[in-house]
Formats: structure tokens, C-alpha cells, sequence
């Protein structure tokens, strides 16, 4: 059978935008400009101090980024702390931006409810397609196939990916065996969303069973992990995938009752062998690579048979989402050299192999991969505790192959925009809840993106 976190406070972020173009006139998408080509490696300047921007909970990890940068390249960093935390950097940023001011480089990651694609278009960012190009010291080869194009706008470099999020779920193969689950017959977003809806009501049956993912509202995650376009900037097109995004949703609404928590996120931080020892879930997202990684030794100290794989698009691919670590430069900067080289560390062997410098998900450097997994220590178990046994690999080597086999040969990256998918969420939601019509519900959402592309 094929049947086909509630957004407030970052929507009124997004608005901000509205700032770079302004909005007395819907603009003729036929008659946009191309972007204007950017500088070269020889035409990067420099002033004497980098600015950095950086908030509540992030300034430790970035003080740790900007003290090994100086340490290498000698330059003087200012570092400019906003009060609170990413809504409050967000609005900062992008007032700043909108102003001709603003940080030299800006994390992607940070900026969760800007449009980096507009942004890139607006002209606020610079364009590093001839910086890269001429730089003897970079090469596309040294990173995972694919990720630097999820970063371009009209093939042109813009955002420069450090890291990306792969959609990779840790089972207990026991468990999916009793589900009648095989990832065999998975072919698609829209399979595995309308299999965990159709497979929820056996599970609950397991005492201490919470859910089939061990979070709730991972409808966005979901959403972007299909790989479904929802506008194309570069031709204006709003939803041209609309058959793709019908069918994924219709699969999701079988899980949508599991799913949807209105009171907001159940996020689960931190490592996911606990919940699946105890039968709390039945599917894990791994956040990073050392968690991913402690886990399966986990399972193994516990006899546990564990299945890994990657959730598959809504054509079949893989994709990943480069949003959580990307970088780029304020178009108007008079430090892009500083900017540029701060990017270059941040692309690094070292800098990429140090989970503490580039933390959480997985880096784009093929060789770092390898670093990370093949050096991954066990874990074992002490009085309730769990240790690391540094002189024991977490992984056999076949375990390791497979596993990186599996991260570098990722199909297709993605700049992932959490706002445009809550926009679908909120939308189609009255259909979800079976008080409206999926045409109807759908007509509101193409209503509302086509007057955000305008904006």
C-alpha cells in the first residue's frame, strides 16, 4: 500500500530580508540581473582586525576557532558578543548586513532562520568562485563530491560548506526484525515516513515504547532530507516538484499524529544506544559522527546486532544538508583576505579533524573522515558510567570502510532553509489533522511562497 515546531519568532526574523530588496514592488524574476562576478585570489584586502560575531552559548567553541586562527595567521580578531542567543545574532546580523556593517565572515549554522539564498543573490555576499579557483593551496578533490555545489547560485561559489548532516538512523536489528521493517523495501522519504505511521500501533505494544524516532517534530528535518525543491531562485519557480512534495506528504500524514508535538521540540542531545537498549524507540538519528560511533561500540559491549543506513530521498538519492556548517563573506568587506584565509583554516586537515574547532556533524575533508572513524575509541562500562578505551577501536576496520563508504559517497548536498519547511509545515497542516482538503491546503502554501520569493 502507497497512499500518498510551529514557527513565530523566526518567521519575524525572515522578514528582515525584506530589508535587501524592499518591498514596494513584486520584482519581474524574467529581468534579475546576474550576479556580478567577484574578486580574485590577488584582489582579496586586508584591514588590521577580522570581525567575528558570535552569542550566548557559542562564544566558548568560537574563542577556541579564533585562538588557534591567530595562532597560524597572526591577525588581530575583534570579537563582537551579542546579547542572547541565535534569534536575537540573527536579527543582529542581518540589521547589521542590511546597514553595509556586520561580521567579516558569517556561520551559516548560526543564521537559522536567514535565507542564505537570497542573501547570496541580494548581492550581500561574496562571490569565492575565482579566490578558489586560483588558490594553489585549495582542492575540490580534497572533500566529499558534491558538497561545494550546495553552495552555488547561478554556478557561482557563494557559501562554503565545513561540515554536513547525514540522515543517518541506528537500529537494533532485533527490534526491526519484530516490526516487520526492512529497509529493503524502503525506497523513498515518503516509504520510511508512511511505514513508521503504519508500524507505530505494533510497537506501542513493547513496554517503555515511546516513539518510532527517538525525537518528535522532525517533520523539517524530514522535509529537507527528501531533497523536494520548494522554490528554485534561479529560474523563480515556486514548488516545481509539486508530484515529489504530494507524495511526501501524503506518506508523512500516516506518521503525523507520532510526530507532531504543538508544544514544541523533543530533540534528543546526545547519544542513542539508551533508548534503543530499552526498546524507548526503534529508529536513532545520529547528530554527529562520535556519537554515532560511541553508540554502535555501545550496542556491541551489549550484544546488540545494530542496522545503520540513510534515509533515502524522495527520488531515490541520498542527500545531505550542509547548513549546519557553512561559511561565507559580507560582499562589502574591506577584510576579505582575512575573511578568506579564517575559511581556509576552517577547511583545513587540522582544523577539520578536531571535533572541538569543527564540533557535531560530519567534515567535508575526506582524509578527517577517515581520521575521525578510524580513531574513534570503544566505550565500556563501569558502576553505570561510560569510559573510553582509548587502546581499542570502536569500530573493526569493515565496520569503519562501510561506514565511510557510506559519508563520502553522499548522492546530492543541500542548503537546507528550516523556515521555508515549517512554512510547508504550516501550511498543510489543517490537512494533517484531517480539517481541510490537501488541495486546499495546498493553494495556501503556494500562496504564501510565491509571496516570499518576492519579498
Amino acid at each position: 500500500m502507497k497512499s500518498r515546531r510551529i514557527l513565530s519568532a523566526f518567521l519575524a526574523v525572515s522578514l528582515l530580508l525584506l530589508l535587501f530588496t524592499g518591498c514596494a514592488k513584486t520584482p519581474d524574476r524574467t529581468e534579475e540581473s546576474e550576479p556580478v562576478e567577484g574578486p580574485g585570489l590577488d584582489d582579496l584586502k586586508a584591514t588590521d582586525s577580522l570581525v567575528i560575531y558570535t552569542y550566548t552559548g557559542a562564544d566558548v567553541l568560537d574563542q577556541r576557532r579564533i585562538n588557534q586562527f591567530i595562532a597560524i595567521y597572526g591577525v588581530d580578531v575583534e570579537v563582537v558578543r551579542v546579547d542572547g542567543k541565535i534569534p536575537e545574532y540573527t536579527e543582529r546580523v542581518m540589521n547589521d548586513l542590511a546597514s553595509g556593517s556586520g561580521p567579516d565572515v558569517l556561520f551559516v549554522d548560526d543564521l537559522y532562520s536567514a535565507d542564505i539564498a537570497k542573501i547570496a543573490l541580494n548581492g550581500s555576499l561574496l562571490d569565492l568562485t575565482n579566490v578558489l579557483a586560483e588558490d594553489p593551496d585549495f582542492s575540490e578533490e580534497d572533500y566529499v563530491e558534491g558538497a561545494f555545489e550546495a553552495g552555488q547560485f547561478h554556478g557561482r561559489q557563494y557559501v562554503i560548506p565545513l561540515a554536513f548532516e547525514a540522515p543517518v538512523l541506528l537500529s537494533s536489528t532485533e527490534k526491526l526484525d519484530e516490526l516487520g521493517f526492512d529497509w529493503d523495501g524502503i525506497e523513498t522519504t515518503e516509504d520510511f515516513v508512511e511505514n513508521l505511521g503504519l508500524l507505530t500501533p505494533a510497537a506501542e505494544e513493547t513496554p517503555g515504547f515511546e516513539r518510532m524516532l527517538d525525537s518528535q517534530n522532525r517533520f523539517s528535518q524530514l522535509l529537507i532530507t527528501s531533497g523536494i525543491t520548494l522554490i528554485d531562485y534561479e529560474t523563480g519557480e515556486v514548488l516545481p516538484e509539486e508530484e515529489e512534495l504530494r507524495e511526501f506528504l501524503e506518506g508523512y500524514k500516516a506518521y503525523f499524529p507520532y510526530d507532531y508535538n504543538e508544544t514544541g521540540s523533543t530533540y534528543l542531545v546526545g547519544m542513542g544506544h539508551e533508548g534503543l537498549l530499552s526498546d524507548k524507540w526503534s529508529f536513532w538519528l545520529a547528530p554527529t559522527v562520535s556519537c554515532l560511533t560511541e553508540s554502535i561500540s555501545i550496542l556491541k559491549n551489549a550484544s546488540c546486532d545494530y542496522t545503520m543506513h540513510l534515509i533515502p530521498s524522495q527520488t531515490g538519492e541520498t542527500v545531505a544538508n550542509i547548513r549546519g556548517g557553512a561559511m561565507a563573506i559580507r560582499a562589502n568587506t574591506e577584510n576579505s583576505l582575512n575573511a578568506y584565509n579564517f575559511i581556509k583554516f576552517m577547511l583545513s586537515a587540522d582544523a577539520q579533524s578536531d571535533q572541538f574547532i569543527l564540533p557535531g556533524y560530519m567534515p567535508i575533508r575526506k582524509e578527517s573522515i577517515q581520521k575521525i572513524i578510524y580513531n574513534a575509541p570503544s566505550m565500556y562500562q563501569n558502576n553505570g558510567y561510560y569510559f573510553y578505551d582509548s587502546e581499542n577501536p570502536a569500530l573493526t576496520d569493515e565496520e569503519a570502510e562501510m561506514l565511510i563508504e557510506m559519508f563520502t559517497g553522499i548522492d546530492r548536498f543541500v542548503l537546507g532553509l528550516p523556515v521555508m519547511s515549517t512554512m510547508v509545515q504550516e501550511s498543510m497542516l489543517p490537512y494533517f489533522q484531517d480539517e481541510a482538503s490537501y488541495e486546499d491546503c495546498f493553494a495556501d502554501l503556494k500562496n504564501k511562497l510565491t509571496l516570499y520569493l518576492s519579498e
